[in-house]
């Protein structure tokens, strides 16, 4: 299955030419480097108004979210196990999705300070 079909108005159609000294040009590439995007990428967000982190402070996460998101997963692998024996257990796999979305929740809010540039 392949990617779906953007929209017209999200198709990023239109060029920009920027001339820029060589120096300059260094310094936005250490500085794409650094945020672990592309030049063109770094440019659009920053043209945008955006505060792009550095790559090692966006690929910061929370310990306790991923504590978190481990415990499920030992979870999950433990329900999988007795499911495949032959033992029923809907209930639980329903608790364990509830549990799985409150920690995508909680990490999609951290990405979305994150790319906010908010701490």
């Amino acid at each position: 299955m392949g990617r779906p079909k953007l929209e017209e108005h999200e198709k990023m159609s239109e060029v920009v030419r920027l001339r820029l000294t060589y120096a300059e040009l260094e310094h936005v590439r250490s500085q794409a480097d650094a945020a672990g995007t592309s030049v063109s990428d770094f440019l659009r967000k920053r043209a945008m108004g955006y505060t792009v982190p550095t790559a090692s402070s966006s690929r910061r996460v929370d310990p306790a979210l991923i504590s978190e998101l481990n415990r499920v997963g030992v979870n999950v692998n433990q329900l999988a196990l007795a499911t495949h024996t032959g033992r029923d257990f809907v209930r639980y796999w329903q608790e364990i999705g509830r549990e799985v979305e409150q920690v995508i929740e909680q990490l999609v809010d951290r990405v979305v300070d994150q790319e906010a540039g908010e701490p």
